[in-house]
């Protein structure tokens, strides 16, 4: 439960998600995250660099899209919710941002000392996560429970933010969902460096339903 506390304590005020599926405002650079009220706000990213998400404005690629057909839209959904065609898999091909090119924990500068110190050689993979991710999904629910932790990341609230941050809903030992904010790109979790393997497995795991290739 330490953790827990210590976790909670540097949870951002107000991060990008909003009710009704996205939508909200927040500073850092002029950041404006539109979300399924403004279908080009997931586009537009934000201007600088956020403590929270890393850098601004993510790349335009051909595989960032919304779907303008509304049963299918990524965001019908209610908020932190389920979508039906997240079934047999459909999560990861409906996600209307950049995705795929997150390759791990390697590429974290802090990763080698912090896992000698935790007694780890490695994180969850990312057939592991997507595997749960797909289960959860064909159970309607939005939740997986992350391997090797007592975290509850609520996959369904996980939305990317600029070019490699994540924002996302979690719980701890059932607690009430808490937000939080992810930096894929070097590793941080609100902002810091994971203080437990725990932590870092949290981190790892949002990464992968954001960024993942969802194989």
């Amino acid at each position: 439960m330490a953790v827990a506390v210590a976790l909670a304590a540097v949870v951002p005020s107000a991060l990008a998600r909003g009710g009704g599926g996205g939508g909200g405002f927040h500073g850092g650079g002029g950041y404006h995250w539109g979300g399924g009220g403004d279908r080009g706000g997931w586009n537009r990213g934000y201007n600088g660099y956020h403590p929270m998400y890393g850098a601004g404005a993510r790349n335009s690629f051909n595989n960032d899209r919304v779907n303008v057909n509304v049963h299918n839209n990524f965001y019908n959904r209610g908020y932190n919710g389920w979508h039906d065609g997240w079934r047999n898999g459909g999560y990861w091909g409906a996600r209307p941002w950049n995705h795929g090119w997150y390759g791990g924990w390697g590429g974290w500068g802090w990763w080698g000392a912090n896992a000698a110190a935790w007694g780890i050689a490695g994180l969850a993979t990312g057939a592991a996560i997507t595997s749960l991710v797909n289960s959860a999904a064909d159970q309607q629910s939005p939740v997986i429970v992350v391997p090797q932790t007592s975290y509850q990341l609520n996959y369904g609230s996980v939305e990317a933010v600029g070019s490699a941050g994540v924002s996302f809903n979690y719980g701890v030992d059932g607690s009430t969902d808490l937000m939080g904010a992810a930096n894929c790109q070097d590793g941080l979790l609100n902002g810091q460096v994971p203080a437990s393997a725990d932590q870092a497995q949290l981190l790892n795991a949002v990464c992968q339903v954001a960024y993942g290739s969802g194989s």
